[in-house]
């Protein structure tokens, strides 16, 4: 095979497509990477003093895809390199919050991104020894929030499978000049993103949740899906509904209040997410503490805790059977200590999900539906073709 050869292969992929951080398993649940939902058009030449470093903190891509029409989606910075560069950035707050996931363009680069690097990093020994193009056929599993589930389900999926996707890394260390193209498949179609990550829950947890009624809510960073079960982990599609609390808002009026001190300390909602989630309420400066955030952050936090709150007891109050209630996601990890703080008033019966695990639920239990659907795929085509040749077999006796 020579080295302009084009490099033919497959991947299993899901993708959790969040409004704070975008989470990715491919092949098998231990192929995981996470990267900041931030993108930023570059501005100028990307200056270099040597080419390394971890690939996935330098996502620098150009995308042709029949799904993104707009011209400053062409070339872009995604993730960690996005943060703190000096063209405009697009952060999930404010207009881009309110805007549906299905339509947001932030959305399929993310998605297409995510995807080239996954089959880029499969193949990183290929590409080490010369291999510059790649296509790839992608069996993928995502979702979208209850709330857009139904009306926007077909178009998000059209935008997906209608065509040839390329992705092309530009000063991205080992994958520079890299193209991806990739053509999708959806073999679970769009999943319902809290669902997914119950299934994960019940398949790794020790709560034995499919003996249970239990109601559970996905905080994302604009989002909040609710969702009950009846025993046997049967979905209420009555009373599970949706909610937009704007967690990403709050971060983002966090960030703008610590940054009005003249300079920019914290460089994007994503950044801060992390400090949150690591409980680092004080910024360093110069081997310095040069800002306590702990009380700009209680006064925020409680406020969007109460409003979590609010939402999930609405909703609770009236499903009779659901005798306790869940939270996962990436906002309730950031969000826990001030519900607990509520809740020791109310006395509750609520959980919540492991740190290390909550935010990655979603994106697991897709994975996990995608490779059974797969799995069961192979097994009913071997079934069938079994069953061909014994037929054959039997014609030819007669």
């Amino acid at each position: 095979m020579t080295k302009n050869e084009v490099l033919t292969t497959t991947i299993t992929l899901s993708i959790d497509n969040g409004s704070s951080h975008v989470k990715v398993i491919y092949d098998h649940l231990d192929c995981n990477f996470i990267f900041p939902n931030v993108l930023a058009q570059p501005f100028g030449e990307r200056f270099l003093l040597m080419e390394q470093g971890d690939p996935l903190d330098f996502l620098d891509v150009q995308i042709t895809s029949p799904s993104i029409e707009s011209d400053q989606y062409r070339h872009v910075y995604v993730g960690n390199l996005a943060i703190g560069d000096e063209g405009i950035i697009h952060e999930i707050v404010g207009d881009k919050a309110v805007q549906k996931k299905a339509q947001r363009p932030e959305t399929m680069v993310t998605l297409l991104t995510a995807a080239a690097y996954a089959i880029a990093k499969k193949h990183e020994d290929a590409i080490k020894r010369g291999k510059k193009r790649i296509k790839a056929a992608v069996n993928l599993g995502t979702g979208l929030p209850i709330r857009e589930i139904t009306k926007f389900r077909e178009e998000f999926a059209h935008k997906i499978t209608g065509g040839v996707h390329s992705v092309t890394f530009g000063t991205t260390p080992i994958f520079k000049g890299i193209t991806v193209e990739m053509e999708f498949a959806l073999p679970t179609d769009i999943s319902i993103d809290d669902v997914s990550g119950v299934y994960d829950l019940e398949a790794t947890s020790k709560s034995h949740l499919s003996h249970k009624g239990f109601g559970i809510a996905d905080v994302g960073g604009v989002d909040m899906d609710i969702a009950f079960f009846k025993p046997g982990l049967d979905l209420d599609q009555r009373h599970s509904t949706g909610a937009k609390i704007y967690l990403n808002d709050a971060l983002e009026s966090i960030r703008n209040e610590v940054n009005s001190q003249g300079e920019e300390l914290i460089a994007s909602t994503a950044e801060l997410t992390l400090m949150l989630v690591n409980k680092e309420y004080e910024i360093y400066a110069e081997g310095k503490v040069v800002f306590d955030m702990t009380s700009l952050i209680n006064r925020h936090m409680r406020i969007l805790a109460e409003k979590v709150l609010k939402y999930a007891r609405n909703s609770w109050k009236h499903v009779r059977y659901a005798n306790e209630f869940w939270f996962i996601g990436g906002g309730a990890v950031v969000l826990q200590p001030w519900i607990e703080k509520l809740n020791a008033e109310l006395g509750l019966p609520i959980k919540f999900d492991t740190v290390e695990h909550s935010q990655f639920r979603n994106v697991r239990g897709t994975f996990l539906m995608l490779d059974h659907a797969l799995k069961h795929e192979d097994e009913t085509a071997a079934a069938s073709s079994d069953s061909e040749g014994v037929s054959e077999g039997g014609s030819g006796s007669d």
